[in-house]
């Protein structure tokens, strides 16, 4: 089956994580094993690698939260993920989101929304913002 590197943003990639102990973070999380940019070897791999995680949870040689899964991620996932964290940081210091500059759109399940000094209301990365609450 062949892999093809997760960390590439260009392409859309199916990435098999394996939740467990991550020596390097000192923490449980999910750690990528492996990406593919065909469906089918995806499930082929999840389907080996967890029963060989399975296995090794009934002889006792792994931890019983172990699990593995996948997630399918698309072209610019990690770059709108990472216009996002920026866009937080700067909401977190009081700065404008709106003057950070962004070259892309933010990820999907992140928006920012408020008012001018006017009242007239603003939105970064959804839909309609909200109406101004009644003073």
């Amino acid at each position: 089956m062949p892999e093809v590197d997760p960390r590439d943003d260009s392409i859309s990639r199916w990435v098999l994580h394996h939740y467990r102990f991550d020596p390097e973070r000192r923490q449980r999380r999910n750690v990528v094993v492996a990406a593919y940019d065909n469906e089918a070897e995806f499930d082929a791999a999840l389907a080996t690698y967890s029963q060989r995680i399975r296995a090794e949870i009934d002889s006792g040689a792994r931890d019983n939260a172990e699990h593995v899964s996948g997630v399918l991620w698309p072209p610019g996932q990690h770059d709108a993920q990472a216009r996002g964290r920026t866009s937080s940081q700067a909401v977190s210091h009081g700065a404008d989101p709106r003057q950070v500059s962004l070259d892309g759109p933010l990820p999907s399940n992140k928006v920012f929304f408020g008012w001018d000094s006017d009242g007239t209301p603003w939105s970064l990365g959804g839909g309609e913002p909200p109406q101004p609450p009644p003073i």
